[in-house]
């Protein structure tokens, strides 16, 4: 079982509101609306059981103060709904299984014209919104569980998540589809002859015709249909069943067609916002993210406001995402609360045997309590857990933090235009006074906008620039003790580079590093110990790029190039040169035009690039 215990040296609400007995069972009627939704979307514990759900788990979810339950698994098996349904009433808590709100279509003649195709003429293996066959699937569990709602109310609707995990996607689900499905419907209508036309030749043949709005508009009105046929059947059984949509505020399918139809005032939509889930960026203090992630679900909610519906919002949290920490996703759930209906979280990442899972479980507790007792102070408390950037960066992956080595002057750097925001890791000595110039580059007809701020070690901004440069801009600022200090900066829709510093630089590049017009060269440093490693490269359309890898001698070991698919992945071998410095190139590919481009480093790899050798960062000894 769970282990529950809240430390009491973590206590940020009065002891009795968090060690209390559980908040008792709430009314259906009542969850979002004078009781905050507090829904686990669980990954974590079902995994224990094959992915079934047991009773455990359902008493543990309750115990923790959460008031619904989505089983990541088993939506398909009827009888397994039932059983949690009845556990979740036993328990005094609700349940939404939950489905995709997309269904796999197969190769072959069955599926042919009737497979989500997009704008730009790319199909996808998945039923069109508009086929039968998706329809059918979706209306057979859904009327299902509204059945079983009728018996049980704690069945109290459908978690529906229209992300879209597919190969091929181009967005979440749905956009307007140019299948035959529609257009053959549209033809029908209009009583007007479509010639055969390639995928890609649909919309641009619509918009010559001057179809293209009327098209749009009738697909909108057969979704339309097709939702309030379903709602139809769902009222037959159960009128305060509810649809919950992710990910809000929603794709042109959930805003056009699930909004006017599903939402009805005795069963409110439940809109499951994904934005919030972990920090705006892992490099902010927790008390800034907070409050960005605030802003967030206030202009999230304008859309259904506007749209006029029955609506109840919640902000969701998943702690794989990197900067939402156990105590950060705690008091994240508290913010949430009190801007919205309640919150939801796609609970993944953690393993339920390891720390990592008591961690989470013990601030989701202490959460689901503040929030039960009203107590919104709780998300402006001080931080507990102490926050430092490079601790969540490097130590958190399982790897020693980085170092690099001393420098007596400045450099000049060969050119390495960034695009939008990234981040650079300067290596600083208390008292030292740092020095370094960027550069902004025109790129197309965006004019440059260069801001930049700096942050210490415990995520405190100490400079800054907000006026916005067109050129250049000189980065000043004293430090107050010895470690990695982050520099973030950005250009609008332009570029920029680094000129010159007087302390070692480096890009981040644990997460995708954007450059725009290839690299030279940059360096790196490769572990001992380590035989291979792993380089990710990705281009975008008609822009490639290749990756070229050289060893420690200078002999190109390893290349790659996004000629055939957007993004690849280059393997290579280390041989007998680990513990030194290697480098890459981004170079043109044999097809295509080298200018936006990104690159990841393995994250065995010290997840810094280099502008000059003698400045590569290394693994700190323990």
């Amino acid at each position: 079982m769970p282990r529950l215990a809240v430390l009491v040296g973590l206590v940020l609400i009065p002891v009795h509101s968090v060690c209390g007995d559980p908040p008792a069972p709430v009314e259906r009627g009542q969850l979002g609306r004078d009781v905050k939704l507090r829904i686990l979307v669980d990954k974590v514990m079902q995994p224990t059981a094959g992915w079934v759900t047991q009773e455990w788990m359902v008493k543990a979810t309750a115990e923790a103060g959460f008031n619904v339950l989505s089983p990541r698994a088993g939506y398909e098996r009827l009888d397994e709904v039932r059983q949690v349904a009845a556990w979740c009433k036993q328990y005094g808590i609700y349940y939404m299984p939950w489905m995709r709100g997309s269904l796999s279509a197969p190769a072959g003649a069955a599926a042919d014209g009737k497979r989500m195709v997009w704008a730009g003429g790319g199909e996808q293996s998945l039923w069109s919104p508009n086929a039968d066959e998706f329809w059918q699937w979706t209306t057979r569990y859904i009327v299902e569980y509204a059945k079983i709602s009728r018996a049980n109310p704690h069945l109290m609707g459908v978690f529906l998540d229209y992300e879209n995990y597919s190969p091929g996607g181009q967005g979440n689900l749905y956009s307007l589809s140019y299948d035959n499905v529609i257009l053959g419907k549209f033809a029908q209508a209009k009583g007007r002859d479509v010639p055969k036309l390639a995928p890609e030749e649909r919309k641009p043949w619509l918009e010559k015709e001057q179809l293209h709005d009327q098209f749009a508009e009738f697909q909108v009105d057969h979704w339309r249909q097709r939702c309030r046929e379903l709602r139809r059947a769902v009222d037959a059984h159960d009128p305060t069943f509810q649809f919950c949509i992710y990910p809000a505020p929603g794709t042109p399918f959930m805003v056009e067609a699930t909004y006017p139809e599903w939402a009805t005032q005795q069963a409110p939509l439940i809109l499951a916002d994904p934005w919030v889930y972990g920090r705006p960026s892992q490099f902010i203090s927790q008390k800034e993210a907070l409050e960005l992630n605030r802003d967030k679900l206030i202009q999230g909610m304008q859309i259904p406001k506007k749209a006029g519906i029955p609506f109840i919002y919640a902000g969701g949290i998943d702690p794989v995402v990197r900067g939402a920490d156990p105590e950060f996703s705690g008091k994240n759930a508290v913010m949430i609360s009190e801007t919205t209906g309640g919150y939801w979280i796609f609970y993944e990442g953690p393993t339920y045997t390891k720390q990592d899972h008591a961690d989470y479980w013990k601030w989701f507790t202490w959460a689901n309590r503040a929030i039960a007792a009203a107590g919104w102070e709780a998300w402006r408390q001080p931080r507990e857990t102490p926050e430092n950037w490079e601790l969540a960066v490097f130590r958190s992956a399982g790897r020693p933090a980085v170092v690099a080595p001393d420098k007596a002057a400045s450099t000049d750097y060969p050119t390495v235009r960034l695009r939008q925001e990234n981040l650079v890791l300067l290596a600083c000595q208390a008292g030292k006074p740092v020095e370094v110039e960027l550069r902004a580059s025109r790129v197309g007809q965006s004019p440059p906008l260069l801001v930049w701020e700096v942050r210490d070690p415990a995520l405190e901004k100490i400079a800054s620039l907000k006026t916005p440069q067109e050129r250049a801009a000189s980065v000043r600022f004293t430090p107050d003790r010895d470690g990695l200090y982050l520099l973030g900066a950005s250009a609008g829709g332009a570029a920029w580079s680094i000129a010159r510093s007087n302390v070692p630089v480096g890009f981040y590049a644990g997460q995708s590093l954007h450059i725009i017009f290839g690299a030279p060269r940059l360096y790196f440093h490769v572990p001992a110990g380590l035989k291979e490693f792993t380089l990710r490269v990705a281009g975008s359309g008609g822009e490639t790029v290749r990756l070229n890898v050289f060893a420690p001698d200078g002999r190109q070991v390893a290349t790659g190039q996004t000629t055939q698919q957007s993004q690849v992945e280059v393997k290579v071998p280390v041989a007998d040169a680990a513990d030194a410095v290697w480098s890459l190139e981004l170079a043109r590919a044999d097809t295509g035009v080298l200018e936006d481009c990104t690159i990841r480093l393995d994250p065995k790899l010290p997840p810094v690039l280099s502008l000059a050798p003698e400045e590569v960062f290394r693994q700190d000894k323990p």
